[in-house]
């Protein structure tokens, strides 16, 4: 059944008539079994939406088939939904657990795809097929034929975006594989082929090999503990933060070529397109997040440009902790920009592990602070307003994404985003 705000959402979307139907776990699994009716299909949960008003909607399920718990996504769309449909019908995909690997709904103009289909990560469907997947390892690991057998354990799939994977010889994982889209695999090798360097205490990841025709990358497993794991435990020593701080400011003194620029004018655009998001999923909500996007924009206009290597999605679940280093994963984002990014991102990461109840709140300052300490060691700590104002500033960019996930008491803890981005400029000096 659809809670009241998504019941909200779909009245205001007439443009897409299946979106009641993929925002409805019950309801979805009702409209699949009315296609399958041989097929044994238990119960479901939503893993990722991306919604584009009047557009398309897409929602990554868990599904159980046959007591197994298989990857599912079903995309509703808008005007398009023929083309998309017949296509559909012409193009079964890769058979699996729901038989064919394409089903499309015709009645709510919905098409559902069952791992390894996907629309637009293409070379997923090579993984599940034994010669293919030989072929592509040998591509990817021509220096390790010991692993073209191995296991593939799945780590994150996000439909249409990006899958990662790990692939492990004898239960213990020793690469990581990424499959991309064809235009998100352009971006992100333009990325990796630049020359980072592991400089103590900062460890980085090796890249091991890539396939521009199936838009796939491989890099080396890191060993550690994550920090995002770490920092739950009720004894865990603020101070190893420390190291992390500094593993951070060795990144941000490299100067690789050829990266891309984030602007303040990038900055702003992103920060008030998740402000509306924020205002489409709680309407509610809707003038007090664009009140302050307003005011957070107005204090970024009047920053100067600042451009130093970041690594542009920092937070604990990007960082293994091994010893007296830091293992800092995942460049696909790195980009030149202002380096207090990194560190507002880190803070604001923590301040929504508080939100979901599983950060004391007395825990962010002294892991900041931590973090902060190990910073300054390496080069010039910024000052506290603007670490405040980039807490603030990605806070509220991360607000959606308790909706994205499907999170548990999403709406309240969209809320309880805004009031702790109020809470940190009202208690911040200059802002």
């Amino acid at each position: 059944m659809l809670s009241p705000l998504d019941a909200d959402l779909v009245r205001r979307d007439p443009a897409l008539p299946g979106l009641a139907i993929v925002l409805d776990p019950e309801a979805f699994v009702g409209a699949l079994r009315c296609s399958l009716p041989d097929i044994d299909l238990g119960a479901s949960c939503i893993s990722y939406v991306k919604y584009k008003p009047g557009t398309n909607c897409l929602v990554g399920y868990r599904l159980i088939v046959a007591g197994i718990v298989i990857d599912v996504y079903a995309k509703a769309y808008g005007a398009n939904a023929s083309k998309k449909l017949q296509k559909a019908h012409e193009q079964p995909g890769q058979p699996g657990a729901l038989g064919q690997g394409r089903i499309p709904l015709d009645d709510y103009q919905i098409v559902v795809s069952a791992f390894p289909n996907d629309a637009k990560v293409r070379g997923l469907p090579i993984l599940a097929a034994v010669e293919p997947r030989l072929n592509l390892l040998h591509k990817l690991l021509p220096d390790r034929p010991h692993l073209l057998l191995g296991t593939i354990q799945t780590m994150v799939y996000k439909p249409e975006r990006r899958y990662v994977a790990r692939l492990l010889n004898e239960d213990r994982a020793e690469v990581v594989l990424k499959l991309y889209t064809q235009p998100g695999y352009s971006e992100v090798v333009q990325r990796h082929q630049k020359l980072y360097e592991s400089r103590s205490p900062l460890r980085l990841t090796s890249w091991l090999g890539a396939s521009d025709s199936h838009a796939a990358l491989a890099f080396e497993w890191l060993p550690g503990r994550l920090l995002s794991e770490a920092i739950l435990h009720p004894q865990f020593d603020a101070r190893a933060v420390v190291t992390v701080g500094a593993a951070i400011a060795q990144l941000h003194a490299q100067t690789p070529e050829g990266l891309p620029h984030l602007t303040r004018e990038n900055e702003v655009n992103t920060l008030v397109s998740e402000a509306y998001t924020v205002g489409l999923v709680c309407p509610h909500l809707a003038q007090r997040a664009e009140a302050l996007a307003r005011r957070l924009a107005a204090h970024l206009a009047d920053r100067p440009p600042a451009y130093r290597l970041i690594h542009g999605d920092f937070h604990a679940r990007q960082v293994l902790l091994s010893g007296d280093t830091a293992a800092i994963l995942d460049l696909d984002r790195a980009v030149y920009a202002d380096p207090v990014i990194d560190l507002g991102l880190f803070a604001a990461h923590l301040e929504r592990e508080v939100i979901r109840g599983n950060l004391p709140p007395n825990r962010v300052e002294p892991l900041v602070q931590a973090l902060l300490k190990g910073y300054a060691a390496v080069t010039d700590q910024p000052a506290t307003d603007e670490i405040q104002l980039y807490t603030a500033i990605e806070l509220l960019r991360l607000a959606p994404r308790f909706f994205r996930y499907r999170e548990p008491d999403w709406p309240e803890r969209i809320e309880a985003s805004l009031g702790r981005v109020e809470t940190i400029l009202a208690l911040s000096h200059g802002l």
